[in-house]
């Protein structure tokens, strides 16, 4: 037996809602990993995800920041910077934000109050694991949501 067959392995692989765990062998997981891929490409289907929120392609205007709180109801300073995160990554499609721009879209998008600080805001998100630093902006630093950002917006969204 080679040492490749010989260790056993755990792993654990999500596409869409839908999950496997494997343990075993190397050969036997990968084995394994590669079936339930193959199948998930075959049951997939081309449209998205329903559990993933995508912009607006129609021609129609997309739908502003004040939809959208409507929509998932942040109910603090945090939740609503960290949404209007989401909002300017997954729907205006911008790749990173900076605090001043997060500031700006909740005070004239959504017409919300801003705390006294927003960058105490914004660095408890990423104390959180919420957001992450993205290098700068206009020489400005700049931010992005990280995976688990992400899921907490798009929990609110699928409740």
């Amino acid at each position: 037996m080679s040492d490749k067959e010989q260790h056993s392995v755990t792993m654990r692989v999500r596409i869409g809602d839908n999950e496997l765990e494997v343990t075993g062998p190397i050969d036997f997981v990968e084995k394994k990993i590669a079936e339930f891929r193959e199948q998930q490409k075959s049951t997939t289907p081309l449209s998205p995800a329903p559990t993933r929120l995508q912009p607006k392609t129609t021609s129609t205007k997309g739908m502003s920041l004040a939809e959208f709180f409507k929509k998932i109801l942040p109910q603090s300073h945090a939740d609503r910077f960290l949404a209007a995160g989401y909002y300017l990554e997954k729907i205006e499609n911008m790749e990173k934000f900076t605090v001043a721009e997060l500031s700006k879209i909740i005070t004239s998008g959504a017409k919300k109050q801003l705390p006294q600080n927003p960058n105490d805001i914004v660095n408890g998100n990423i104390k959180k694991g919420l957001m992450m630093a993205a290098g700068d902006k206009d020489g400005k630093m700049a931010f992005v949501l990280t995976s688990d950002g992400e899921d907490a917006i798009e929990a609110l969204l699928n409740a």
